[in-house]
């Protein structure tokens, strides 16, 4: 927002979300990268029969996009460095959560992860989608 004509606007807006709230939602998206990524192995893995498969597993739940990216990265071709970048995302999440980033930098680190987190989505369909056509 801070791009926007009205620079104002930006900031009033900014000054409206706390750090927390940011923080919040980067998780959301880390979880949603998270879900995605376990669909693909899934999906990967059983093939057409993974629509008859509820994929509900309790106990097996992952939390973090990293750690699902470890286990499903090599299965389908996604590149190993992303998880590194996870890792950071993650790490910024927790400090933007808990409120020792702030200011101008917690913005474009915000930015970038939001950047991140859709390239990275990008990345894990079209791996599904070239396994898809294999």
């Amino acid at each position: 927002m801070s791009l926007c004509p009205c620079p104002h606007a930006g900031a009033r807006r900014r000054g409206a979300m706390p750090a927390k709230l940011i923080g919040n939602g980067l998780r959301e998206l880390d979880l949603f990268l998270t879900d995605l990524i376990v669909e693909a192995r899934r999906i990967d893995r059983l093939g057409v029969r993974a629509g008859r498969d509820p994929g509900i597993h309790p106990g097996r739940r992952v939390y973090s996009a990293a750690e699902a990216w470890r286990r499903a990265g090599p299965q389908l071709g996604l590149a190993i460095e992303d998880r590194v970048r996870l890792r950071q995302m993650r790490a910024a999440q927790n400090r933007q959560c808990f409120g020792r980033l702030r200011g101008d930098a917690a913005e474009a680190a915000m930015q970038r992860a939001c950047a991140d987190y859709v390239r990275l989505a990008g990345d894990v369909l079209a791996a599904v989608g070239a396994r898809a056509e294999i």
